[in-house]
């Protein structure tokens, strides 16, 4: 499984952790913790603007299936069933919500030395269907992905991309929206940790010839702290400072700014993570 080229959902991930992951402009608290039982226990309580929101999550791993279960606050349940090497070289994934019982998903990975296959379900009367597929190595791999909804005999989505790989940096284009958007991105890692890393991101949506080129980066200080910041081609600005402040803890300090509104008030969010 390790030569498999990955999955097509994973193309152009790290430059959108890099310009998205721990910004944000809201209050946010979260507490993890684990169980004799092996249990891990996860609670977060969310304020933006005058609205307060948390959830409780329990994740537990036996052998090869995992159970992952999320209460919130407004009475929903998220409850994802995964289950690993049920046949040769598949994962296996159930999800659905309570009390939206037409949300439930069941998806199923393949893993091929040179190629992956995932297919995912609707549990439902009218379910849509998607189904991607990628070919290749773990260095250069080409992808597609199509979405079909049963009820209406049509395409929803039909999207294909490249991605490549290389010990200190990765770079992906993808052409999606059916045919209507691109989007190539580029991240070079400075450090062999991958820590420090610089990121560039362009796309162009052709219906209405919109451009937004993104930059952005993260700087690790000291093994402790990591600096990051991001600018588009908009004018807009963020900027998060993260640190341990004890093991497996993190304090999480983020702003954004809309350089072309000066007058506007900048946002700020502050997040903390405890775990033991």
């Amino acid at each position: 499984m390790s030569k498999a080229p990955g999955l097509f959902v994973d193309f152009g991930k790290k430059a959108k952790d890099l310009l998205t992951k721990d910004y944000t402009s809201y209050q946010k608290f979260t507490v993890s913790t684990y169980t004799v039982a092996g249990v891990a226990l996860t609670s977060t309580a969310l304020k933006k603007g005058g609205l307060s929101t948390g959830d409780v999550a329990a994740l537990y791993k036996y052998k090869n299936t995992q159970f992952d279960v999320k209460v919130e606050t407004d009475s929903n349940i998220s409850t994802t069933l995964t289950f690993t090497e049920i046949l040769p070289s598949t994962k296996t994934i159930a999800s659905f919500k309570v009390p939206d019982y037409k949300s439930g998903k069941l998806e199923v990975q393949y893993f091929h030395d040179h190629a992956t296959v995932t297919t995912t379900v609707g549990l439902n009367q009218t379910p849509g269907v998607d189904v991607t597929a990628t070919i290749g190595t773990p260095t250069i791999a080409f992808g597609a992905e199509v979405g079909y909804d049963t009820t209406s005999g049509n395409f929803t989505k039909y999207t294909a991309g490249i991605s490549v790989t290389k010990p200190d940096s990765c770079a992906s284009i993808i052409l999606g929206d059916k045919g209507d958007s691109i989007k190539a991105s580029y991240v070079h890692y400075m450090d062999q940790q991958k820590k420090s890393a610089a990121v560039g991101e362009i796309s162009r949506r052709f219906s209405t010839n919109e451009n937004t080129f993104t930059v952005g980066g993260a700087y690790a200080v000291d093994h402790l702290t990591l600096i990051k910041a991001k600018l588009n081609s908009h004018g807009r600005l963020g900027a998060l400072l993260q640190h341990e402040v004890v093991p497996k803890s993190l304090l999480t300090i983020s702003s954004e700014l809309d350089t072309k509104a000066l007058e506007k008030s900048p946002r700020f969010g502050l997040a903390l993570a405890l775990k033991p």
